[in-house]
């Protein structure tokens, strides 16, 4: 006699057989290997300080790096797996839903960065004033000037939100939610996103809006939102930092 399976997992979009855990595993490995390979050699042509304190262009090809993974793996399995790009949730639209989703998702983005970040970090502040949560972003538009500028937002604003829903919500989320109950794989995903940025100040942050295109991907059940939330989360603070 079989199981009852768990009534929050019945319902719920399950990735085909070959995609799982060790694909989202996969993706991680190759894109953190593809980016100490660029570090590496970028410390070979322009000197160790290239990869101590990396300019923007390098920055640019260490994150592109990154992407080949995260990109990489869900190209695979649309390339050789039969997986369509619909059960990561890149589902077409009609215009008006698409321009339904720009404006709810940046709306939603906004008031992430804008209200919800201040409000996380708001007990920390009764300790310390030294708090600097834009710290890494005002260092890359620091060095950013006339078309370094054209490259920060294509590297936050377009290529960042596109590319981490992809795979964090669209691959990883989806192997979690066919392996465990829909509110855990939620929190798993968003932790796993926060994590893989290597910065434990921004980390609650990055968790919770983590949350919120999660919770958007699930509730949709597709990207669109979700991307859009992610683009005015990012684009807020740099927009911010570059007329400051």
């Amino acid at each position: 006699m079989e199981r009852p399976m768990n009534p929050e997992v019945v319902g719920t979009s399950r990735p085909p057989a070959a995609w799982g855990f060790g694909h989202v595993g996969a993706g991680l490995v190759v894109g953190m290997l593809a980016t100490v390979v660029v570090m590496g050699i970028a410390a070979a042509v322009l000197g160790a300080d290239a990869a101590e304190d990396p300019s923007l262009a390098v920055g640019a090809l260490v994150q592109g790096a990154l992407y080949l993974g995260l990109v990489g793996v869900p190209v695979w399995l649309v390339m050789f797996r039969g997986v369509r790009w619909s059960d990561f949730g890149w589902l077409g639209s009609g215009p008006r839903r698409r321009v339904l989703d720009a404006c709810q998702g940046l709306a939603i983005g906004v008031f992430a960065q804008l209200v919800a970040v201040p409000a996380l970090y708001a007990p920390i502040l009764l300790f310390t004033d030294e708090l600097d949560v834009s710290g890494p972003a005002r260092e890359l538009v620091d060095q950013a000037n006339g078309l370094g500028i054209a490259l920060l937002v294509l590297m936050v604003v377009v290529m960042a939100p596109i590319t981490e829903e992809l795979f964090f919500r669209g691959l990883a989320l989806r192997a979690m939610e066919a392996r465990m109950p829909r509110r855990l794989a939620l929190a798993a995903s968003a932790l796993l996103f926060g994590l893989t940025h290597f910065q434990l100040l921004q980390l609650p942050a990055l968790v919770m809006i983590g949350l919120v295109c999660g919770w958007l991907a699930q509730r949709d059940k597709r990207l669109g939102r979700a991307v859009w939330t992610h683009v005015g989360f990012n684009a807020t603070t740099t927009f911010i930092l570059l007329l400051g």
